[in-house]
């Protein structure tokens, strides 16, 4: 990751080379991760792009799409991993390929990823955020009332911090970059985690808590995403917030599968390259608009 981040030292660069020399068995299992790296030193920052000739066309392609579309998805029966719910709106929302940051009227500063979106409760005595699909950083201003966000049923109650909250295929993962947060699980379990620390829920309850690599993370606020052995249900979740259409799985088996990679946001096709590359997985274009992934 370090090497084709396009941040390596000099340095770093050597100590690679020499491994990689030293024996044959390191260049092969190098080779294998081949297909899922990209060279990121071309990445632009997504957030220096303006995006706004190309919102109506593109929203307009998405409304066409579910117009011609709702009957074959009703009858197919296939595995959704965005729904409906992914073309709703809310206080603040983003589309597909879309990134926007906001100030809250607290001072609250969010970030919101491409297809996002989020609904404000603020009262005089609390400080209310409701996740409604999709990815978004906050960097919570100070003020006496409690900042929580909620999301699939549970809930973030920030300690003076900066986090993300990252909803995907009906969970979510907490990431802390600075101080604190308390988190609530559907269910009522109970966990606080600090900086540099991540966890995540759902239905089946909340997972263990792990040193977490925040950077990563938030990745997408410079224009990549990154993957270190995540599920194939979270990489098509995120995926998807960046190519217009949808993808489905045709076999829930394949949604565990793991996946590791560094991608441009800006070719997220380049990610279904990888897939197809790596995985045991065949892809079928039906259209441009719908990509099934099937066993291979």
């Amino acid at each position: 990751m370090r090497i084709h981040s396009g941040e390596a030292s000099e340095a770093e660069r050597v100590a690679h080379a020499a491994w990689m020399a030293a024996d044959p068995l390191n260049r092969a299992e190098y080779a294998k991760l081949g297909n899922i790296w990209s060279d990121l030193d071309r990445i632009p920052d997504p957030r220096a792009i303006s995006l706004a000739p190309s919102v109506g066309r593109r929203r307009a392609s998405r409304r066409a799409f579910l117009a011609g579309g709702a009957a074959a998805f009703a009858a197919t029966g296939l595995i959704a991993v965005a729904g409906p719910s992914a073309f709703l709106g809310g206080d603040h929302a983003t589309g597909t390929g879309e990134q926007d940051s906001v100030t809250l009227s607290d001072g609250t500063g969010v970030e919101l990823d491409a297809d996002s979106a989020i609904a404000l409760d603020f009262t005089d005595a609390v400080r209310g955020v409701r996740l409604l699909r999709g990815r978004a950083f906050f960097d919570v201003a100070k003020d006496v009332r409690p900042f929580s966000v909620s999301a699939a049923g549970g809930s973030v109650t920030a300690l003076g911090t900066r986090f993300v909250v990252h909803e995907w295929a009906g969970a979510v993962t907490v990431s802390v970059q600075e101080s604190a947060v308390a988190i609530v699980a559907p269910g009522g379990a109970e966990v606080r985690i600090n900086a540099g620390e991540g966890v995540s829920y759902g239905d089946q309850g909340l997972g263990r808590v792990r040193s977490n690599d925040v950077e990563a993370e938030l990745a997408w606020r410079r224009g990549k995403l990154i993957f270190e052995d995540r599920p194939l249900r979270q990489v098509i979740a995120d995926v998807n917030r960046y190519r217009s259409g949808t993808i489905r799985v045709t076999d829930d088996r394949l949604l565990a599968m793991r996946v590791s990679g560094i991608f441009d946001i800006g070719n997220p096709d380049g990610v279904l390259d990888a897939i197809r590359g790596t995985l045991p997985v065949r892809t079928l274009e039906l259209t441009r608009y719908l990509v099934l992934l099937r066993p291979a």
